[in-house]
């Protein structure tokens, strides 16, 4: 269930979750969505911890309304 409030989050914008595929399973489509959504939000880039998997940081703009 976690993984699908991840998904419908990250596919209400189309530039970083085009697929928009909300099915449950954490696979490469979905971390590749979050990995630009850490980038769009200055969360996390290539090379840092916790580059896309959803930590602390990611979880407050992720709950944000």
């Amino acid at each position: 269930e976690e993984v699908k409030k991840l998904q419908k989050i990250l596919a209400l914008d189309k530039t970083i979750y085009p697929e928009g595929l909300v099915t449950g399973y954490f696979g490469p489509l979905t971390q590749a969505a979050l990995k630009k959504f850490q980038v769009k939000y200055g969360i996390a880039k290539p090379g840092d911890d916790g580059y896309g998997f959803v930590g602390p940081k990611t979880r407050a703009i992720l709950n944000q309304p």
